[in-house]
């Protein structure tokens, strides 16, 4: 505090002082915009990972308008809804694994049934559909709105994608244990 004070103690500090504001802000306001851009173009393209792919990492209150490529490739976008997080990953024979938490105005039995469309159905409840769309297994389940949630009013459901490795290991842990 009281180097601040420094400033004050006459007219040319303070002027100095407000010059360098008034250079400066406006350069940092440029560099945090420039920077901001840079990481978001980035993470559309996504991250290497350690699996021989592509990570995509999304996490916004305002929410995406669109699926990462691999998704969008896949599946689309539930009309009138919006993905607040997306943490799916392809690996080196590009398999998604997994998962978006959407948002949507509409009931869950609206969103099972757009997704139904086109699909190998392999189990559905009131609440979940578990189906195969290209030889991507995928789960779409209704979640329940939590406190930190960015928007309250709205139906929650979550898309999760499990490669072949994942579904046969599961397979397996079924039948052993039956």
């Amino acid at each position: 505090m009281e180097n601040l004070m420094f400033f004050f103690t006459n007219k040319t500090r303070l002027k100095f002082l407000l010059k360098c504001l008034l250079i400066g802000m406006p350069i940092l306001f440029l560099v945090g915009w420039g920077v901001n851009s840079y990481e978001d173009s980035e993470a559309e393209k996504g991250t290497e990972n350690d699996k021989g792919g592509i990570t995509y990492y999304y996490r916004d209150n305002t929410g995406a308008d669109s699926y990462p490529e691999p998704v969008a490739k896949l599946i689309k976008m539930y009309p009138n809804s919006q993905a607040t997080y997306i943490n799916v990953s392809t690996d080196k024979n590009h398999e998604l694994e997994g998962n978006i938490h959407l948002f949507t105005p509409d009931s869950i039995s609206k969103v099972i049934a757009f997704y139904k469309q086109g699909a190998k159905v392999i189990s559905e409840t009131g609440d979940r559909l578990e189906f195969e769309k290209n030889s991507q297994n995928i789960v779409l389940s209704k979640e329940r709105v939590l406190a930190d949630d960015p928007i309250k009013s709205e139906t929650k459901f979550d898309i999760t994608f499990y490669n072949k490795a994942t579904v046969n290991k599961w397979k397996n842990y079924s039948e052993r244990n039956r």
